[in-house]
């Protein structure tokens, strides 16, 4: 179940990079191309046509807008032969059926006690393993070296560009994608073997990394995680430290791709479904 957010940033995870882009010629923004699949299984016909309604990868496209690549990248909804799953491979992303299917079946059934509504539960994991594809992405498009784990640097550049938002989308797509993430956890300790040996974090690390990015960038907004001990006293106050090395990092090797009008054009009229 979304092992693959490919399925944040340790030290030094992302660092400063040499950018090299001339190979591919000049970037530019609108680069991002979307195409929808028909699915093999007649059981994700609801979902392809769900997602084609909704116009989800278009919007995913003009929120990805101010991104100047400096060639075209693709988003591909497809069925992927009943695997939950999504990737990024030779400047195409993959984001499966499969994977919408099953956070609408592990969303919680209505509102859970601290807020959460199903709509955010199924909501922030998918734009969060959205934005982690889009990161190796553009790791990969902009040459960018880094320190450790690439899995760990991913989930950590998805999570900074959704605390970019407004507040209260920000803490709704974080809190969703958190949910998920403690859901996947249950799973993950019958196979603790195959997660730890995974590429990426154990799906329990990553909610606690994702939980410490936003207290790190808002600890007002999210200061009942330090205080209902959800992160734990220690981790917790090295959150905000954790925080601002991601910032300086994106700062220095993303900032000079981004659009900044654009992209405050953009991001500022992001909405977020409450159904």
């Amino acid at each position: 179940m979304l092992i693959v957010y490919s399925k944040a940033m340790v030290p030094a995870a992302l660092a400063l990079a040499i950018l090299n882009t001339s190979a591919f010629g000049e970037a530019a923004t609108n680069q991002i191309q979307v195409v929808y699949e028909a699915p093999k299984e007649r059981d994700l016909e609801i979902v392809y046509k769900d997602m084609k309604e909704r116009r989800v990868l278009e919007r995913l496209q003009e929120f990805l807008s101010p991104f100047k690549l400096p060639r075209p990248l693709k988003f591909t909804f497809q069925s992927c032969d009943g695997e939950d799953d999504a990737f990024y491979f030779d400047y195409d992303v993959t984001l499966c059926y499969e994977l919408v299917d099953e956070l609408q079946w592990a969303k919680p059934r209505k509102t859970t006690e601290d807020g959460l509504t199903p709509h955010d539960a199924v909501a922030g994991p998918f734009f969060s393993i959205a934005l982690h594809e889009f990161a190796h992405a553009v790791f990969d498009l902009y040459n960018v070296p880094i320190f450790g784990r690439e899995e760990d640097a991913a989930d950590q550049l998805a999570a900074y560009i959704i605390l970019l938002l407004d507040k209260t989308i920000a803490s709704r797509l974080i809190r969703g994608t958190a949910y998920e993430f403690l859901t996947e956890s249950k799973e993950e300790k019958s196979e603790s073997t195959i997660a730890y040996a995974s590429e990426h974090g154990t799906a329990e690390q990553r909610y606690y990394n994702v939980l410490c990015l936003a207290f790190g960038a808002d600890p007002k907004r999210f200061s009942s995680l330090k205080s209902k001990n959800i992160l734990p006293e220690e981790r917790a106050d090295a959150c905000q430290d954790e925080f601002e090395q991601i910032e300086d990092a994106y700062k220095a090797v993303i900032l000079p791709h981004v659009d900044q009008a654009l992209a405050e054009k953009v991001w500022g009229k992001l909405e977020v479904r409450t159904n």
